[in-house]
């Protein structure tokens, strides 16, 4: 099963090369303002990609995912056939999956959650036998560095993962912190396409997934 990975395309969705393949994942911060023109746009560019599943959650741009607009949005991406997750699970092909678009608290964006008890309610959701978990924000210690070298990412979310120890943790939020590490037995993915300038300059990643 061929596994396409992006993030934080904010509105520059359409600067992407996508190859196609079984199922497109986004980590959220499709886009700048959290506008539902900004969620149309995205919609129909990816109801076009050669893919034959897409699945998507929100992350801290945007806002109309989790402010009175929520239910327009979200029936944005359903009427074009895009499956959204908002700490929420999703089976296909066998393959299960869940998502969530939380974070710790960063500056007054969406999502914001305070770390310990707070963010822990919803990582608390996450069920056990997970094969793909997509996040908006990485756990901490992975993939988390911003450019002064400090981790942000959640200690909570970290202690989730070492307990569930899902094949694929998928993340972005973290714009500096591009790339892939295997830890144990899951593959660790930050998959964020804009640099810190918000500048499309990372290719998707790409997963040939076969379940162990």
């Amino acid at each position: 099963m061929k596994l396409t990975f992006i993030s934080d395309t904010h509105s520059a969705h359409d600067r992407l090369t996508l190859e196609g393949g079984d199922i497109l994942f986004h980590c959220g911060d499709i886009t700048v303002r959290g506008f539902l023109a900004e969620v149309r746009q995205f919609a129909q560019y990816i109801s076009r990609q050669p893919f034959s599943h897409k699945v998507v959650i929100a992350g801290n741009h945007d806002f109309c995912f989790e402010n009175e607009k929520k239910d327009e949005a979200e029936k944005i991406l359903n009427d074009y056939g895009i499956i959204y997750l908002n700490d929420s699970f999703v089976k296909i092909q066998g393959l299960k999956i869940w998502g969530s678009p939380i974070q710790p608290c960063f500056h007054n964006w969406a999502f914001n959650r305070q770390r310990g008890e707070e963010i822990k309610k919803h990582w608390d959701l996450i069920h056990d036998d997970i094969h793909v978990l997509l996040t908006h924000g990485p756990p901490h210690g992975l993939l988390d560095k911003i450019s002064t070298g400090e981790s942000v990412g959640c200690e909570e979310l970290l202690k989730k993962v070492a307990q569930i120890k899902p094949h694929i943790h998928v993340f972005g939020h973290i714009h500096e912190s591009y790339g892939t590490k295997r830890v144990d037995t899951t593959s660790f993915i930050n998959c964020c396409v804009t640099d810190f300038r918000y500048w499309i300059r990372n290719r998707p990643i790409h997963v040939e997934y076969v379940e162990n």
